[in-house]
């Protein structure tokens, strides 16, 4: 009765958006569904790259953490490859699924494999998404211990992402959060302007009745 111009999705089940834009000839924009994709977010990661560092090709990104139910790190891993960015998953076993490799993501278990990235990307746990029951690692405080983002385990000048929200004192230490080379704050900046350049594109240009704008 409305007759939206435009409807931004954000939903837990996969697919969500695209359903949505099958019965609407309004656009659509995917804010994130399930643990498929959240293609802002990837979008507004690559500006507050690109302004940190003045290029995205050749750049080196870290993305560590839970993968496996990280919708951002879906949306992020695909936008870096076509930019000609090198990704590196790190992370427990059983939260870095090898199935990532068929999009030319090198794969680790060692946090030292972050040593050589320009941009350390670090992933919480996604609890809500998990299987119940089920123990993909065997407690926060190992988890932490091992794969946990510390002042010791980052070079001077090593930049530092987060999409939140953030679990301090967990995957990453409040020490480097609020850092010089933290990149959060700038991301928070940039979602704003970033989304807003979305609404004004799809809504300046259209996008056919029925499809889904961004990645789906």
């Amino acid at each position: 009765a409305y007759e939206p111009a435009a409807i931004v999705v954000r939903h837990p089940q996969v697919g969500a958006p695209r359903l949505v834009a099958s019965h609407s000839s309004a656009t659509v924009v995917n804010a994130g569904d399930g643990a498929h994709q959240h293609p802002t977010q990837a979008l507004l990661d690559l500006y507050t790259m690109q302004t940190a560092f003045g290029r995205l090709d050749g750049l080196h990104v870290a993305i560590v953490g839970d993968v496996l139910h990280s919708r951002v790190a879906r949306s992020l891993v695909q936008v870096l490859g076509l930019v000609g960015a090198r990704v590196t998953l790190v992370g427990p076993p059983t939260l870095v699924p090898r199935a990532f490799e068929l999009l030319g993501c090198d794969r680790a278990t060692e946090i030292s494999a972050i040593e050589s990235a320009d941009v350390v990307y670090v992933l919480r746990m996604q609890r809500e998404r998990m299987l119940a029951g089920a123990n993909y690692v065997p407690s926060l405080r190992e988890y932490t211990a091992r794969w946990g983002i510390t002042p010791g385990r980052l070079r001077q000048g090593q930049k530092v992402m987060h999409p939140g929200p953030m679990n301090r004192g967990v995957e990453l230490d409040g020490r480097v959060a609020d850092s010089a080379d933290s990149l959060v704050g700038e991301q928070v900046r940039s979602g704003l302007v970033v989304r807003m350049a979305v609404l004004h594109d799809l809504l300046a240009q259209g996008v056919p009745a029925g499809e889904i704008a961004s990645v789906a």
